[in-house]
């Protein structure tokens, strides 16, 4: 399915701070008394350390609320599309042993995984999206609470249970999303998880029961090529090698794959990206 770039887009847009944002370093300052417990992840970025939101933990917020909103999704842990279609190409070879073998097994793989799989991927096929870190833009303000954990069987503190943590707060993280060879429902589907992320639906980070995590999308800007020069039509501009165009408006997006729903099993289904209309 890689073989050939039919497509590329580049989904640009900010994440902007409704709550307290906790997302743990996971390393300890044993050294250092004042250090918080927990304290929020950070990189280095033009020589100082900033708050980081992990490509990582976007993606994973994201394909969890794809496999929500996509019928049937698989279940990763309990019954991945991985293991039954490992099992069927096994069963397949020792059918066909001594024969010849179709080579188009990456289009076989697309077809038989599930569809929030044929996006993001598994480990026996490649993910069509990919997260950039996000890093802040402008000010942000980061604060630090104490906590206690509570005894779940007589509903008070544990003793010596208490614990600090840090967080970020009145931040805009700027964010990237790439895809490749993508379908106009990955696009629609990115759309909807944005909207769930605005009504406090879809929240990202730790301690997310006592508020914190909830977000907004704002100033979303798709990028949009298309290498088959077939594919151009009103607002593309010819860059010699392919077409290209740029919408800086979330309505205009929406505007765009506005005939496509996620839920059309056919659309969902399919895996020819010639026939697939462009933006």
């Amino acid at each position: 399915m890689f073989r050939k770039l039919y497509n590329e887009a580049v989904i640009s847009f900010e994440l902007k701070t409704v709550s307290p944002l906790f997302i743990r370093s996971g390393r300890e300052d044993q050294l250092d008394p004042t250090a918080a417990d927990n304290t929020f992840i950070t990189m280095y970025r033009d020589g100082k350390p900033v708050p980081v939101v992990p490509g990582s933990s976007l993606k994973g917020v994201f394909r969890s609320c794809a496999e929500q909103l996509l019928p049937e999704s698989c279940d990763i842990f309990r019954d991945p599309c991985t293991r039954r279609i490992v099992r069927e190409e096994r069963k397949e070879r020792q059918q066909v042993q001594g024969k010849a073998v179709d080579g188009s097994i990456g289009k076989q793989r697309y077809k038989a995984s599930c569809p929030a799989c044929k996006l993001f991927g598994s480990t026996v096929l490649k993910s069509r999206i990919a997260f950039n870190d996000a890093y802040p833009v402008g000010d942000y303000k980061t604060g630090s609470r104490a906590s206690v954990a509570i005894d779940r069987i007589t509903g008070a503190a544990r003793p010596s249970a208490l614990y600090e943590f840090e967080y970020v707060e009145d931040a805009t993280f700027r964010c990237q999303i790439s895809l490749k060879n993508f379908f106009r429902w990955h696009i629609r589907l990115l759309l909807e998880i944005f909207d769930r992320i605005d009504q406090g639906l879809v929240v990202f980070g730790g301690l997310t029961s006592k508020g914190f995590g909830q977000m907004k999308v704002q100033n979303v800007e798709l990028n949009v090529r298309y290498y088959d020069k077939g594919k151009r039509s009103e607002g593309y501009t010819d860059k010699g090698f392919y077409v290209e165009r740029q919408l800086k408006d979330r309505a205009a997006i929406l505007a765009s794959v506005s005939d496509i729903s996620i839920k059309d099993h056919d659309i969902l289904q399919g895996c020819d990206l010639e026939y697939d209309k462009a933006l």
